[in-house]
């Protein structure tokens, strides 16, 4: 695992990287509180890049090293613009995003708005606040929830689970907010076996 910098056409986008260039990208997006960034999804990049995909985890404009592309807390709406942008200045036409949090919520807008720029998704305690929208998604799901999440309470998974279509969902004991990456000893395998059964999925 490396540091990047993407040059956007907008401004430079700081991340972290495992894999090579050319392999099926896979994009990691933090939450919302400035405790977040790149360092989110750090603990299933090496595992993604030694399975053969390029895996990269972001500090989305305004968090971490990455500098703003507003005056104020970024929208939804730059939020989408700002992954279209690293995804294509990283010369890809789509990727496999993970998204906690609020980056699971930014990753399921994108999924809905452009399906051919999202071949799957690998989510943690999305928030996401209308469910139902997700009766249409496209792209196969994996979710991973904590019983302990102080944030998103885990009743709150089965909300997904009854409308998304191609969905699995991963259950841990602990690992609060971040259920995925906390149990990365885990999760890193399982999202490596998700990934390679929907490889090359159009």
């Amino acid at each position: 695992m490396k540091e990047i910098t993407i040059n956007t056409a907008k401004a430079p986008v700081a991340g972290l990287v495992s894999g090579s260039l050319g392999d099926e990208l896979v994009l990691g997006i933090h939450g919302w509180s400035q405790r977040n960034g790149r360092h989110t999804w750090a603990p299933l990049l090496d595992f993604l890049g030694e399975a053969g995909f390029y895996a990269v985890s972001v500090d989305m404009p305004g968090w971490g090293e990455s500098p703003a592309w507003s005056s104020s807390p970024i929208s939804t709406e730059l939020a989408l613009e700002a992954l279209n942008a690293i995804i294509t200045s990283l010369g890809y036409k789509r990727a496999s995003l993970m998204g906690k949090s609020w980056g699971g919520a930014i990753a399921l807008e994108l999924a809905l708005r452009t399906p051919e720029a999202v071949s799957s998704l690998i989510l943690t305690a999305p928030a996401f606040r209308e469910p139902l929208r997700l009766k249409t998604l496209q792209q196969p799901v994996l979710l991973a929830w904590s019983e302990d999440d102080p944030v998103i309470p885990y009743q709150y998974a089965s909300a997904f689970i009854e409308v998304i279509p191609l969905v699995e969902l991963v259950t841990y004991d602990s690992g609060g907010h971040s259920a995925g990456p906390k149990n990365a000893e885990h999760f890193a395998p399982k999202t490596v076996e998700f990934l390679t059964s929907h490889r090359g999925a159009e």
